[in-house]
């Protein structure tokens, strides 16, 4: 694959973990337990190590992500424990896409990498929504 369809991935990649990383910031405050604030604390660290990472695999290619934006449009608005699950479904599902496409375009080992971040935020994913989804990632990208 060429290093301009890699590079327009991980650009996408890099996008939805800095909207993760405000997601997480928005709805962990709404979340109704100390387990789901841990875990939702958890998740943000990991969010935030991940732009690094992704910035890094970037930078290896001559690239540089945008900055993070001050706000970022939620696909729900987190101002209650269910809508706040909801949220962090939600922005795992679209960090697996944006992982899915890196996958589907990287080479062996960069490849390998976005394959162990598409299942990480499947995992999450599953967590948020208390049931997992075939392909994660692929939801409503695919003709079921």
């Amino acid at each position: 694959m060429s290093d301009s369809s890699v590079v327009t991935a991980l650009l996408a990649a890099a996008a939805a973990e800095n909207a993760a990383v405000y997601g997480y910031s928005v709805a962990g405050a709404r979340l109704a337990t100390g387990q789901d604030k841990n875990a939702a604390r958890t998740a943000y660290d990991a969010h935030r190590a991940q732009v690094q990472t992704v910035t890094q695999w970037l930078a290896d290619l001559g690239a540089t992500p945008a900055p993070a934006a001050p706000v970022y449009r939620l696909p729900s608005p987190g101002t209650d424990n269910p809508t706040a699950r909801a949220l962090l479904a939600a922005v795992e599902e679209s960090t697996a896409e944006a992982y899915a496409d890196v996958v589907a375009v990287a080479s062996a080992q960069l490849q390998r990498e976005a394959a162990l971040q598409l299942q990480a935020a499947a995992i999450r994913e599953a967590q948020w929504r208390t049931t997992s989804v075939p392909f994660p990632g692929l939801v409503g990208r695919l003709d079921l």
